[in-house]
């Protein structure tokens, strides 16, 4: 591992979940969380986890993960960048807000905390990289272009503003030259989101087929990108021809809102043409490969989770994806009712803790 402690090196937290206060302070690689079910291990992976996306895995409604009976929740953790600063990241919430802070300075959109510490996230419901729908696969590849990509961000605020207001003219029944005239803006945004995008699902798939390579010997992979509009045309055709149905119904159709991507194996979707045991494999190697590629990329470090790794993962594969993340010299965090299974010869800094009626205690 690196002399200097890149990632999370500490956090404080304050009624979030069943944890009511808990102050750590974490490995530069493994870091080991143990209990029994429902003790609080995935809620301390959640808080983890909202440091890095303001949001939780487990429900969309924040409030939700207030203590029962608490005003308001606080995480605040120490962040090690790769230029040897240590930044402070807080955030709270109080019914219905978020207050953020960044560097003692508040943050006015969740925006501005992307790529300060990414967070890759594999659990039950990982499979919703495969499973969950155009919005869930568009949400990570946007995370993901965020943490690589520093021009990612300004083109991506600039279309969903271009896109705000020709809905809102469409919703307001405007007359179609109002509703053309942010066009304009919104085709110039689209292209270089669409250009980004593109570049990086292409070297995207190549880490992700050297990682299915090991995983899945003798299957290939491939990632298909459909841009959120017909491949036989353009974008300012497209919009030209729903520009009636766009009226009609109150929204744009077309653009890149409405893209996916697909990932497919030996030329067949995943999702449908394989196991569940098989798809959180794929789901393994696109998550590594994800990792890989940020990496070669020089982008910030961050970190790993992987909740309940035994009952995701055969003995095999658990051992393969460990052996990975270790090769990265990336920090994980991993929950399990027991890690003695678990090889460590490859984490020699690996701290473990134990968690009990969300009390978290390290273990010595």
């Amino acid at each position: 591992m690196p002399d200097f402690l890149t990632g999370l090196q500490s956090l404080d937290i304050g009624q979030f979940r069943n944890i009511e206060t808990a102050r750590l302070a974490f490995s530069p690689d493994l870091n080991l969380i143990t209990g029994p079910n429902a003790a609080g291990k995935t809620s301390l992976l959640e808080a983890v986890y909202c440091l890095g996306r303001v949001r939780s895995f487990r429900t969309s409604d924040a409030d939700q993960l207030i203590r029962y009976g608490q005003a308001a929740f606080r995480v605040v953790g120490r962040v090690g960048l790769q230029d040897e600063r240590v930044i402070p990241v807080g955030i709270q919430r109080r019914p219905g807000h978020y207050d953020i802070h960044l560097e003692g300075q508040p943050l006015r959109r969740l925006s501005d905390l992307a790529g300060r510490f990414p967070v890759h996230l594999m659990t039950g419901d990982t499979t919703n990289i495969l499973n969950g729908g155009p919005r869930y696969r568009r949400q990570s590849l946007d995370w993901a272009l965020f943490h690589v990509e520093h021009s990612y961000r300004n083109a991506w605020q600039r279309y969903a503003k271009a896109l705000r207001q020709r809905n809102a003219a469409l919703k307001d029944h405007a007359p179609a030259a109002q509703v053309t005239a942010w066009d304009g803006e919104l085709v110039d945004a689209a292209a270089a989101l669409d250009r980004l995008r593109r570049n990086y699902l292409s070297d995207l798939s190549g880490y992700v087929a050297r990682e299915l390579a090991v995983l899945l010997p003798g299957k290939g992979f491939v990632i298909r990108y459909q841009p959120g509009w017909a491949k036989d045309l353009n974008l300012p055709e497209a919009l030209e021809k729903s520009l009636d149905k766009d009226r009609s119904r109150g929204y744009t159709q077309a653009g890149p809102h409405r893209a996916d991507y697909a990932l497919l194996v030996d030329d067949r979707p995943a999702q449908t043409h394989y196991s569940r045991g098989q798809q959180k494999t794929i789901i393994v190697g696109f998550l590594l490969g994800q990792v890989k590629l940020q990496h070669a990329l020089e982008a910030p470090k961050g970190a790993f989770l992987l909740d309940d790794l035994a009952s995701e993962l055969d003995a095999e594969h658990q051992a393969r994806v460990l052996a990975g993340l270790a090769e990265l010299e990336t920090q994980v965090f991993v929950t399990a009712i027991s890690t003695h299974a678990l090889d460590l010869a490859a984490w020699p800094l690996h701290k473990r803790f134990h968690v009990e009626h969300g009390v978290i205690q390290e273990v010595v």
